[in-house]
């Protein structure tokens, strides 16, 4: 797979979970954030199993091991992620789990995994970004959620390194699948630890099953094989800064489908929009290793 072609499989991605905040907000207010993870999860667990059920044929317990580790992380960066957003609002929260382009490239050079300076300069100029849109209060920072928010970005991390490394072992679809089931195992136990009646609970509609399932096939089913399969043929790096286009992606679509979305159309927000960009393109490129004579290179 060429970089061009897995930088638009990682696009893809970001596209499916920005667009996912459609479906979201046709959830019942009622739904536990672990019910839905579990039936998210769940269902696509099921349908990949139904269609790839050969896989299992190749299952080992290093595999299994490998793909429990990886659900771990999921389910840390999720439980970190529901205890800081019902403590923040909702642009201090985003703007908290985006400081993972931040993290990721710190947790490299702990590693002797040295980015370029242009990943360097990219990461910053994108935060800044992402500050810009969302107009964010430096005050929100001495809060117990900013604490879970910023967990949540460490985990979150954590999981696009390790990853980086499991899927160039592994197959990627057995990586995805298992991940599926072992997410919605873990899920279904915070509910029930949360409400034991779990589904019984839930208040069932058209609207609310038609947005699981269509959440469960993009936004968990494509999008994790999609991950995957594009962390074989790619770096942390590229993935997080794709991964923070999302706030360009959910502007692009607010004005193509304004009744779909809340996100506001203004001056900051465009700014925000275009220094994120420009951060892509400076990492994206090499230009500030040329002044040096070539690229920095990575140590292992």
């Amino acid at each position: 797979m060429s970089k061009t072609e897995n930088n638009i499989l990682l696009f893809s991605i970001t596209l499916c979970w920005a667009a996912s905040y459609v479906f979201i907000k046709e959830l019942p207010a009622s739904l536990s954030t672990y019910g839905y993870l579990t039936m998210t999860c769940g269902i696509a667990a099921v349908l990949l199993t139904a269609i790839f059920w050969k896989k299992f044929l190749h299952i080992t317990l290093a595999t299994l091991g490998k793909s429990a580790f990886l659900s771990l992380l999921l389910t840390l960066n999720l439980l970190f992620d529901k205890l800081g957003i019902d403590r923040l609002s909702s642009s201090t929260a985003s703007v908290l789990a985006a400081t993972s382009i931040l993290i990721v490239p710190f947790l490299l050079l702990i590693m002797k995994k040295s980015p370029t300076r242009n990943n360097l300069a990219g990461a910053v100029i994108i935060m800044a970004g992402i500050l810009i849109t969302s107009g964010f209060q430096v005050e929100s920072l001495l809060s117990a959620g900013a604490l879970f928010m910023l967990l949540s970005a460490v985990s979150s991390s954590v999981y696009t390194i390790a990853v980086d490394k499991v899927s160039k072992e592994e197959d990627p679809m057995l990586l995805s699948i298992l991940q599926m089931w072992i997410s919605a195992i873990f899920s279904f136990i915070l509910w029930f630890i949360e409400d034991p009646s779990t589904f019984a609970s839930v208040e069932y509609s058209n609207e609310m099953l038609s947005s699981i399932f269509i959440l469960a096939f993009f936004a968990k089913a494509y999008a994790y094989v999609a991950l995957m399969y594009s962390q074989k043929y790619s770096d942390p790096i590229s993935v997080t800064i794709i991964a923070s286009t999302e706030p360009v992606v959910t502007l692009v679509l607010a004005v193509l489908l304004p009744t779909a979305f809340e996100e506001s159309f203004t001056a900051a927000s465009v700014l925000g929009a275009a220094v994120i960009m420009l951060g892509a393109m400076v990492s994206g490129t090499n230009f500030l290793s040329r002044k040096k004579g070539g690229t920095v290179n990575e140590t292992e």
